[in-house]
Formats: C-alpha cells, sequence, structure tokens
C-alpha cells in the first residue's frame, strides 16, 4: 500500500508540473525519497505510460495514459502536456513557430505554441481560434470526419467565410481539397489564414484511428516557400509519428 501512495503522489506531483517536465532529482527533492526510489517508482509509471521520459533531456512528464482516464475538462491540459516535448523538440529543427490544435466545431483553437525565435514570425497566441476551413491544421483535422458530419457542421453556411482572397469559400471547394489532405496525409496553406503566412501540418492519431490533434509548422512567406515545406515535411511527420505511436500504444487504453 505504501507502494501505491507513493506512486500516486509522484503522479500528483507530475501532474500538477503543467506540461514542463520534472528530472528525477527534482522529484526526489519534492517527494522526500531516495533517487533509488524515485527511479523505481518512475519506470513502473513509464512502463504503463503514466508517465514519460523525454529521451534527450532524461526528465519525465505526463504520460499518454492520462488522456484517456482525465475528464473533459482536463484532456485538453493533458494533451498539451503530452505533446509539448515533442514540439519543443521539433521547434529546435525546425527553428519555425510550431503548434499543436485541436477541432472546436468548425474552428480550430491552439492549445499549445512554440514561437521562432526569429525577428520576423508569426505572433498567434494560445486559445486563438480560426475557421478550420481556412488552415492546414484545420484541413487536417476536418478530414479524418465522416462526410455526414462534415455536411452537419457546415449546414447552416451556403458560403464558407474567407479570412482572406486565398481562402477556400464553398463547401464543395472544402471537399475536393479534403479528398488531397486524406490522399497525402499532410496539409498545406499558403495566405489561406493569414496574408503572409504559410503553414504545413500533420495529424496526431490516438488509439482506435482517432484524430487528438494537429500539429503545424508556420511561418512568414519569405522563408516558407514550397520548398521549405518539402523540407520540412519529414521533420514533421517524424514528430506526429511519434507522437502517434505513443498515444496509441498497447498499453494506452
Amino acid at each position: 500500500m505504501k507502494s501505491l501512495v507513493k506512486a500516486l503522489s509522484v503522479m500528483d506531483l507530475i501532474f500538477a508540473a503543467k506540461g514542463r517536465d520534472l528530472s528525477i532529482a527534482e522529484i526526489s527533492k519534492e517527494m522526500n525519497l531516495p533517487k533509488g526510489t524515485s527511479h523505481r517508482i518512475l519506470a513502473s509509471l513509464v512502463q504503463f505510460n503514466y508517465a514519460r521520459q523525454d529521451p534527450v533531456t532524461r526528465k519525465y512528464g505526463l504520460g499518454a495514459r492520462f488522456l484517456d482516464i482525465g475528464s473533459s475538462s482536463n484532456k485538453r491540459k493533458m494533451l498539451r502536456a503530452f505533446i509539448a516535448p515533442t514540439l519543443r523538440q521539433l521547434r529546435s529543427k525546425c527553428m519555425e513557430t510550431v503548434s499543436v490544435a485541436i477541432l472546436v466545431n468548425d474552428e480550430i483553437e491552439y492549445i499549445e505554441r512554440y514561437e521562432s525565435e526569429m525577428i520576423l514570425r508569426v505572433d498567434i497566441h494560445v486559445g486563438t481560434r480560426f475557421p478550420a476551413h481556412c488552415s492546414s491544421t484545420g484541413k487536417v483535422l476536418l478530414s479524418a470526419l465522416p462526410e455526414e458530419e462534415l455536411d452537419s457542421r457546415f449546414k447552416h453556411r451556403k458560403n464558407l467565410r474567407k479570412c482572406t482572397d486565398k481562402s477556400i469559400g464553398s463547401l464543395l471547394e472544402l471537399k475536393e481539397a479534403l479528398v488531397k489532405v486524406r490522399r497525402e496525409g499532410t496539409a498545406r496553406d499558403f495566405e489561406e489564414c493569414l496574408v503572409g503566412v504559410h503553414c504545413i501540418a500533420s495529424p496526431v492519431i490516438g488509439r482506435g484511428d482517432e484524430m487528438l490533434a494537429a500539429v503545424s509548422i508556420s511561418g512568414p512567406r519569405e522563408r516558407m516557400s514550397a520548398e521549405k515545406m518539402d523540407e520540412l515535411e519529414p521533420l514533421l511527420r517524424e514528430a506526429t509519428e511519434v507522437l502517434s505511436t505513443r498515444s496509441a500504444d498497447d498499453d494506452f487504453l
């Protein structure tokens, strides 16, 4: 029973960190445990996907299994914590702004974002929403919907709102775009959402082929050409495949 209490206390500590990974030294100090004991507890939590260890920093954060056992009000926070380390690694590799978004009705909402450190960058805050049909992230998320549900979400809109003159303007045009997204596995937008901004997005797929979120790399058109997107796409796919594999693990119930 004492071991169970210690394990649950460590889980509470990791959850309370709100997406910040913790070192074994931090956990041991906070829990007043020997490092050996902390290591054994964390090894068990990692084994059953309640925790995960960053392969680079060796720090610990929330595991994929939290995404399934949390209440709906907490799942967004859990998803952010689960994806954040991979997003940080992706940003360090591509040097552009990386984001993760979820679908909310017919809009996307950014739930985590790491800005490029370059002077010229896309400045959007967590919590910002955009029409899903106008962005690469939204097209990825919409591509998972059956046609009947897609029709239902847009049934009151004869014409879709255009954020720029390059935005998709009709449901028929959107459906044609989604066919391409499903075929290629990623989506791109060239100033469809914001003037001067280009973006490429890829899905995070959970257990049972559930679309959990979409991860994107975005930047100013001066840097994010089609050729640059071709260069960054393998990095993006690698990141989302890692996240999808972790979240769809056999032990992720």
